[in-house]
């Protein structure tokens, strides 16, 4: 199963202003943006196999000392759990953001990507869906128009800014990026306009 480590995962019904960090050993990759007042994102699915805790902590510093300001246990039911974490900006001014979404081994008994990432971003609001391997296909669709596009990466992380697979503004992207000369890729949006963007994106290798 996906355990949180070190800050962060919420039920679904609890949406506040936590920091999605999985910790599985495979398939570790980080992105993010940045939320203008008033604006939220909220990860794709994480699934357990069984009840699990869920503990929220919160460091003044990366690497400092954790308080826990969240702690909660799954309802004892039969089957899968899936979950969703948010992060809401209650505060005046814009803040960026930074998630770590994970894949599981194989045979572990949890699963990431398995869901859309969803955003209402205010103007200028930015964020990042999961990265996937070589090669995916990307759905998506706005409120209003919003510019999509794909970043690529080579095989040691940096992002590789000559490729540029999809760069796009519109309502809905339904499109299928690569494979090429790069890693991985994942998806990104940007509000321009002047209007909020309720939003909902989806990388899923293909």
């Amino acid at each position: 199963m996906v355990r949180p480590t070190r800050a962060s995962a919420l039920p679904a019904a609890a949406v506040g202003a936590v920091l999605l960090v999985l910790a599985a050993r495979a398939g570790v990759s980080s992105v993010g943006g940045s939320l203008p007042a008033g604006s939220s994102v909220c990860t794709d699915r994480t699934r357990s196999s069984a009840q699990v805790t869920w503990t929220v902590t919160a460091a003044s510093t990366f690497g400092g000392a954790e308080t826990q300001v969240f702690r909660a246990v799954a309802p004892p039911r039969p089957g899968a759990l899936f979950y969703r974490t948010c992060l809401t900006n209650t505060t005046r001014s814009a803040v960026s953001f930074s998630t770590v979404s994970t894949s599981p081994r194989a045979g572990a008994g949890g699963q990431s990507n398995i869901g859309p990432t969803t955003a209402v971003l205010g103007p200028e609001g930015t964020a990042g869906g999961e990265r996937i391997q070589s090669q995916g296909h990307l759905t998506a669709s706005s409120s209003v128009p919003v510019t999509w596009w794909i970043r690529v990466f080579n095989g040691d992380g940096p992002i590789l800014r000559q490729i540029k697979p999809l760069t796009v503004i519109a309502t809905s992207v339904d499109q299928v990026v690569g494979p090429g000369a790069y890693a991985s890729l994942d998806g990104c949006v940007i509000n321009h306009s002047s209007a909020t963007a309720t939003m909902s994106m989806q990388l899923a290798a293909s």
